[in-house]
């Protein structure tokens, strides 16, 4: 028979392998934290704006430099931009700037100036004259007033988004003055993925050394610094240093209870061949399916240790009940029952996350499942060809447990009982809905505040504030684009200021729509004959005024086009709002700045055709409130199929009492949730669910053993111990949705435990 063991046991080995190869890579681990999220958007092109707007700007790091005065500010930038170009760990820096042409965009412009909008109605006649001599007059007259008598294309250059960045280029550097000084911006390109754990590494030692070198020279020096890179980092670190701190005191405090309890090397070593088993098993599951582990799923993965070590608990108490008696097979066809119903109504929460739409959540219940399975299979096939002489005799504890098997069989026996628990009930359901609910998205991706606040600043300082949301406008041709967004800015410019919009980013910006620009141009043509007097009124010559004729006659034939403007240097920042052809035609992003209001932008938008908003953090917020919802429903459903399912095997009054214990435990666990200020998510219901399973696994256990055989009981308490260490340990995670997962299910269980004993059936008391 042990041939059958040690297939199994090569076969995990070979797992085992293929995840350590894997991971050692650095390959394994997914930090992009979209990756993660669900598609929320019904509109592909959508999404697909999402992740080409994070890539764009995902493998670039920014770094503001302030040092003193506007010198050492300067020299202090450069010497950082050395520093971090001779580490080899970016493809680029960029820390100065090609001579720029200050009149490039004013002679852009000018080729098209009788096509660019004109804001408000033109001069009337009869006030064109006293218009174009003030225009001469004036000391804030471009370059060249000839070309722009009436200051529309000084109008039309002063109010380009230019002005929403508080960018000035002195001495070839891009600087940004503030009241502590002048600042300097370092753009410095990624040489790989921001994901790519070695480019982490890199960019992490060689902004350690540049800004340590930095501090030797400019000690007054303020460096602030943001970027993908920094924050995929710090949530890698952050989620390998739980993973690793979970896992090694869950398995100290299993080992200990191992060692409590059994008191051999072997009960041992066989219980942790349980847990790499599943561990290795479920690694190697979603290596396979997924192709990477999420951080979720390495963080909550590795409390899957205190379950996968039950049912080894479960064999190991019975083995000790056994005394001289103890057959290893019988033995395990004797629980066998209880170990499939446990092993059942536990797989059957995890199976409930397969039907959320988060990649996150999904991998999880893939790598629950596959664990438990893993570890069962292992209990199976390997423990009972391994255990075949009795185990450890514990006549004491096991009489103290029997002793305690009896008198809660008494406890609960006694009249009045469903009076107090109806009672209890009541309290616990008036704490319960006390609970608050919090599906925001935040609760899922909880980012350094050291990061946090350095970003804000160089948003603060640069004015590139954004929330995060963007408008996707699509039309069939790009003119159709233009002219959408132009209708939207004329509703988004429309909005209170208490709005909190303070600008806004669109190509439109640029580049007015066909439309506007034959409308501009046919408002030149019936001013001409005007103007023209005008013109020779004050004394311009009959050959400046008929060049000027002949250019409006040709602009008929020149429209400015997207393309035109994106063959210029200055329009290198914007060109990402552009998104081209997209599977509904032509595509494009408009950005409103600053801090503004979802449902305000939302209302704004309402009714312009092919114009949506696209806020994934209130996207994935809304999902996770309607799954919330759903999932509550399905936990009713689950509750009512457990009791059923449980009936048809030992009747319904029975069943009630093996379902009653963990639904009490629910309720205690949201009322403390309540109390401690931790708030209901989507999160906190799964672990409901889960409860539902390890609940029904204690009862069941217990129903089965009665109050004859307190090694039952025993195996109960192991594995309720082994759990509660392992998802108690994630109520201290830094992720707030894995905190409320773990302390939700860490007090249900708590709470489980004592009812449990309602399973027990006091006529079987010997």
């Amino acid at each position: 028979m042990r041939r059958r063991a040690w297939v199994w046991l090569i076969c995990v080995a070979l797992m085992a392998c293929y995840g350590v190869w894997r991971c050692a890579g650095g390959q394994a681990l997914q930090t992009d934290l979209l990756a993660m999220l669900p598609d929320t958007e019904r509109n592909p092109v959508a999404e697909a704006a999402i992740r080409s707007l994070a890539r764009s700007t995902g493998d670039r790091a920014m770094f503001l430099v302030r040092a003193g005065d506007e010198g050492r500010s300067k020299a202090a930038a450069l010497r950082l931009a050395g520093a971090l170009a001779r580490s080899g760990a970016f493809l680029e820096v960029q820390s100065t700037l090609p001579e720029v042409d200050p009149g490039a965009v004013a002679r852009f412009y000018g080729n098209y100036r009788f096509r660019l909008p004109v804001a408000g109605p033109l001069p009337m006649p009869d006030t064109l004259k006293a218009r174009v001599e003030g225009r001469l007059a004036s000391p804030q007259a471009g370059p060249a007033p000839a070309l722009d008598p009436l200051g529309h294309l000084d109008a039309f250059l002063a109010g380009l988004p230019f002005a929403t960045l508080h960018l000035e280029v002195r001495d070839q550097l891009l600087a940004i003055p503030s009241p502590e000084g002048l600042n300097i911006l370092i753009s410095a390109g990624l040489a790989g993925s921001a994901y790519d754990p070695g480019v982490q590494k890199r960019v992490a030692a060689a902004v350690k050394t540049a800004q340590d070198e930095l501090r030797g020279a400019y000690p007054e020096a303020r460096v602030l610094r943001t970027g993908v890179v920094f924050y995929a980092a710090d949530a890698r670190q952050a989620a390998e240093g739980e993973a690793n701190l979970f896992s090694t005191l869950s398995m100290l405090c299993i080992f200990a209870l191992y060692f409590a309890v059994f008191r051999t090397g072997r009960h041992l070593v066989l219980g942790l061949c349980c847990v790499v088993a599943g561990l290795a098993t479920a690694t190697a599951a979603c290596l396979l399916i997924f192709g990477k582990l999420y951080l979720l799923t390495l963080v909550c993965g590795c409390s899957v240790l205190g379950v996968a070590v039950d049912y080894s608990f479960l064999y190991f108490a019975h083995q000790m009940g056994a005394g001289a008696a103890w057959r290893p097979r019988p033995a395990l066809r004797r629980i066998m029952p209880a170990l499939l119903i446990g092993l059942g109504t536990t797989l059957l929460g995890y199976t409930a996350l397969l039907a959320a739409p988060f990649p996150g959540l999904r991998q999880i219940a893939v790598f629950s499942i596959v664990g438990l399975s893993g570890a069962f299979l292992t209990v199976l096939l390997v423990l009972p060809d391994w255990l075949e002489r009795p185990g450890p005799s514990r006549p004491a504890l096991l009489a103290r447990l029997g002793s305690l098997l009896g008198r809660s069989a008494r406890l609960w026996a006694r009249p009045g009982l469903l009076l107090w628990l109806g009672l209890l009930a009541l309290l616990l359901a008036f704490g319960a809905a006390r609970s608050m609910v919090d599906d925001d998205v935040q609760g899922l991706i909880r980012p350094s505040a050291e990061l946090a606040r350095q970003e804000q600043a160089i948003r603060e300082l640069t004015g590139l504030s954004n929330n995060g949301a963007f408008f996707l406008v699509e039309g069939p041709t790009a003119g159709a684009v233009l002219q959408r967004e132009e209708t939207l800015r004329g509703r988004l410019a429309g909005l209170d200021p208490s709005a909190g919009l303070t600008g806004i980013q669109a190509v439109s910006c640029f580049v007015p729509s066909p439309a506007s620009q034959e409308a501009a141009l046919a408002r030149r043509r019936a001013q001409q004959p005007d103007l023209d007097r005008a013109l020779r009124q004050v004394g311009f010559k009959p050959g400046a005024i008929a060049a000027m004729d002949a250019d409006l006659a040709a602009a008929q034939g020149r429209p400015l086009t997207v393309d035109g403007f994106f063959q210029m240097p200055f329009s290198t920042p914007f060109r990402l709002l552009w998104l081209g052809a997209t599977a509904h035609g032509v595509g494009s992003v408009v950005f409103p700045l600053g801090a503004p209001d979802s449902g305000r932008l939302a209302q704004a938008a309402a009714g312009i055709p092919g114009v949506a908003l696209v806020d994934k953090a209130r996207s994935v917020t809304g999902l996770l409130g309607h799954y919330r919802r759903i999932a509550s429903w399905a936990l009713a459903a689950a509750i009512v199929l457990v009791w059923l399912l449980l009936g048809l095997w030992r009747g319904l009054r029975a069943a009630g009492a093996m379902v009653a214990p963990p639904c009490l435990g629910m309720l205690f666990a949201l009322a403390c949730g309540a109390l401690a200020g931790v708030p209901v998510t989507l999160f906190t219901v799964m672990a409901l669910i889960l409860l539902l399973g390890f609940g029904v696994d204690y009862t069941v256990f217990l129903e089965e053993g009665g109050t004859s055989d307190p090694s039952a009981l025993l195996g109960v308490l192991l594995a309720a111990s082994a759990t509660l260490i392992s998802y108690g340990l994630l109520a201290f995670s830094h992720t707030p949705a894995l905190r409320g997962f773990g302390f939700t299910l860490a007090l249900g269980v708590a709470g489980t435990i004592p009812l449990s004993f309602l399973a027990l059936r006091p006529g079987e008391q010997s």
